[in-house]
């Protein structure tokens, strides 16, 4: 095999094993953006363009995924009509791939296209600047160095891979590092990462202290890829021998930078950058926690006979009897038997939490209902209900949760620090490590503060160090969260009344439903039932009568929310399909159910023993003028109201015609001409007698046969009736039959 062939089979190994990442242009690599924008306002709408590219992306990504992976034409005619667009369904049927690998397509390039813009400072921007170009959307590059080209081919190492029992393996990573070198005559840009899990695995403390650890380490890799030496003041740190230089004229370049979403979806390493390892044990064998093989070897080498206490309180951290409460005599006392408790200590000991591991689907339903005698239906997935059903109080649930959280961690992390290799450093404490090691290694190093909490960027500008600090969360301000809530719970309503008539399609064919106009009329009625805000709103066929209700009580919880909603959907309903509101009004009024009590902002009403006793009441006072159900003198027991002390002012308008209703809200008018509305009977008279003559005389066009009545009443009976017989030149009455002589006109 070739010299070229050996270092393809070797680099590509080595990515199968997370050594090294692929080759790709460092602006690839690296997490931040190289084309900085240098001015505020270019950079915030260059984040909004990005931040909307994203969204429509995730937008596309939920649409596709709505549909079956292989739609028939008649799914696709209903994606369709409810608003996915041509144009996507056309894409993904053209590729050929199925609609779930379009909708995983858009979601990685979503992710991929996560980094914002940045804008760059050179120690030009106050920290609060730097903190307002943020909350705008865009990453800040505080650049105190140069970094490599963006089209210059990287590859980030994973120098943590490298430790084994027996040291840093000096010599895979000088063959690696040349193997990448051969696979390109031009430049090339190494990106040391797993710098803190290096430190561990070879037994040294990562700490403010540890600048001169990892500048051997930098300088080590410096000595593998340009061919310099390796001193042995650096040799002595690693515990490797001295290296000298060779004549190598490999052109490589380094720079220690966070790496980008797009690298880390290829390639993991076991920490990035300048950042601390944090995860000390992780789940190997059978979903069971175990200590990382980095923290293993990092304690052989410097407290060995800690290790198999460590291993041993490890593989017990999840035992119920080192719980507090929650030992197995405990438990047995409480109803649980030996195969109850053996159940919850394997869930324990696979990392569920306390409460999955006491919840239905772990237990299973034969135990809780036999054992324990509850049922099973009132536990599914929140094992604190039934703790606190057979008698643990909220404060031994809560120190049990706090024992087993994170546990195994804490338990790694004491025996670290004990022996002298810790892995805790403050943000401070990166800060002056960062511009400790980039002057000592004399290479490009940019600490990144993504993911490091609030951050002292003053400290920042004053040191001597690059930084990439991302933008900050933009949070949704609170006008659009109320419309996002409320809009939310409408589409739910418009969902459920769409899905509603459904259960209808077999009623007999007697029974339909009648819809209210697009445009409609109502009320909307503001109380507050003991306490509680209601908001009643209605909506009126075109006559006045009552064809919809909705209930808005914004401040309650989502659960007795959503019940609201949905029974005045099924209310609504009813009323469209002809159910008379009498019989609603018998059904729920003097229901009783918190909140109940005093009623105010409703002018009839004043007590009410639940909300549906106060909305009932209110529409059968408003829309079927039941004022026995209104208060309007002393409230009794019951609710009702006993005379008319109370002060309110009765209304003597007259009741509401039918040509008012079309015009009028009769729920808002409770049924009567409200006092500051004027009809005019006398239009309508002359309304009706226009009418009338109008008949008159379409009936005489239809029917020849009808005379023509003289505008003269008749002198025997009154009536208007009298016609001329143009024969006879007589005038007879169609009434009484009088025949009299007409007039000879002058």
């Amino acid at each position: 095999m070739s010299a070229l062939g050996r270092n393809a089979q070797l680099l590509e190994t080595a990515k199968e094993e997370g050594l090294i990442s692929a080759i790709m242009p460092f602006s690839d690599l690296c997490a931040i953006p190289l084309t900085n924008l240098t001015s505020k306002d270019d950079a915030s709408t260059a984040a909004s363009a990005q931040r909307l590219n994203r969204t429509s992306k995730l937008a596309m990504a939920e649409l596709l995924e709505g549909l079956s992976d292989a739609p028939q034409n008649a799914e696709l005619a209903e994606a369709v009509a409810r608003g996915v667009p041509l144009a996507l369904i056309e894409e993904a049927l053209q590729q050929g791939q199925g609609f779930d690998a379009l909708a995983t397509a858009f979601r990685n390039d979503a992710i991929e296209s996560a980094a914002p813009p940045a804008c760059a400072s050179n120690g030009d921007l106050s920290p609060e600047e730097i903190n307002d170009i943020r909350r705008a959307g865009v990453g800040t590059f505080i650049a105190k160095t140069d970094l490599p080209d963006p089209d210059t081919p990287a590859l980030a190492i994973d120098l943590a891979r490298f430790i084994t029992p027996d040291g840093f393996e000096a010599d895979v990573l000088n063959d690696l590092v040349a193997a990448a070198c051969g696979e390109h005559d031009s430049k090339i840009v190494l990106v040391p990462c797993g710098l803190s899990g290096a430190l561990l695995g070879l037994g040294l403390p990562y700490s403010a202290d540890s600048g001169a650890a990892l500048t051997a380490l930098l300088k080590l890799l410096l000595s593998a890829a340009k061919g310099s030496s390796f001193t042995k003041k650096y040799a002595d740190t690693l515990g490797l021998p001295i290296r000298s230089a060779s004549k190598s004229k490999r052109d490589v370049g380094l720079a220690v930078v966070p790496l980008s979403a797009k690298a880390l979806a290829r390639f993991q390493p076991v920490s990035q950058g300048l950042s601390a390892m944090t995860t000390l044990v992780e789940a190997i064998e059978e979903d069971a926690p175990n200590l990382h093989l980095l923290a293993r070897l990092g304690l052989a080498r410097k407290a060995p006979e800690a290790l198999p206490s460590l291993l041993a309180e490890i593989d017990a951290a999840a035992d119920l009897e080192l719980m507090p409460h929650f030992s197995g005599d405990i438990l047995r006392t409480r109803g649980f038997s030996t195969q109850a408790i053996d159940k919850v200590k394997s869930a324990l000991g696979e990392g569920l939490p306390l409460n999955a591991a006491f919840s239905r689907w772990v237990l299973g339903d034969d135990i809780i209902s036999n054992d324990l005698r509850l049922a099973p239906e009132s536990f599914d997935a929140d094992g604190r209900a039934l703790l606190k059903t057979i008698g643990f109080s909220k404060r031994e649930i809560a120190e049990a949760e706090d024992a087993l959280d994170g546990r195994p961690d804490k338990l790694a992390g004491a025996a670290l620090e004990q022996a002298g290799i810790s892995q805790t450093v403050t943000k401070a404490d990166l800060i002056a490590l960062a511009s400790a090691v980039q002057k000592a290694a004399d290479i490009p190093i940019v600490l990144g503060l993504g993911g490091q909490g609030e951050v002292d960027l003053a400290a920042l500008l004053e040191a001597d160090i690059s930084a990439w600090v991302p933008a900050l969360d933009t949070e949704v301000d609170r006008l659009t969260a109320d419309r996002m809530e409320h809009i939310t719970a409408l589409a739910e309503d418009l969902m459920a009344e769409d899905a509603a008539p459904q259960t209808f399609i077999e009623a007999p064919s007697s029974v339909s439903r009648t819809r209210l106009p697009d445009r409609r009329k109502g009320y909307i009625q503001k109380a507050t039932v003991g306490g509680h805000k209601v908001y009643l709103h209605t909506g009126e066929f075109d006559d006045g009568s009552i064809g919809e209700i909705f209930i808005d009580m914004h401040k309650e919880g989502a659960a007795f929310r959503s019940l609201m909603n949905n029974f005045a959907i099924a209310v609504s309903l009813g009323l469209q399909y002809g159910v008379p509101l009498e019989e609603y009004v018998d059904a729920f009024v003097f229901t009783r159910f918190e909140p109940a009590g005093e009623v105010t902002g409703n002018d009839q009403i004043t007590r009410a023993t639940s909300i549906l006793d106060y909305i009932f009441r209110e529409l059968a006072v408003s829309y079927l003028a039941r004022e026995d159900l209104a208060e309007l003198g002393d409230v009794t027991h019951d609710g009702l109201g006993r005379g008319l002390e109370d002060g309110i002012e009765k209304s003597h308008a007259q009741p509401l015609p039918d040509e008012a209703a079309h015009l009028i809200s009769r729920g808002y008018s409770r049924g009567q001409i409200p006092d500051n509305i004027v009809i005019l009977n006398r239009k309508r008279e002359e309304r009706d007698a226009e009418r009338a003559e109008e008949i008159l005389e379409e009936a005489a066009a239809d029917d020849p046969s009808t005379p023509a009545y003289l505008a003269e009443a008749c002198e025997n009976c009154g009536s208007f009736t009298l016609y001329l017989d143009e024969v006879d030149q007589e005038m007879t009455c169609d009434t009484c039959g009088f025949v009299g002589k007409a007039e000879a006109s002058e």
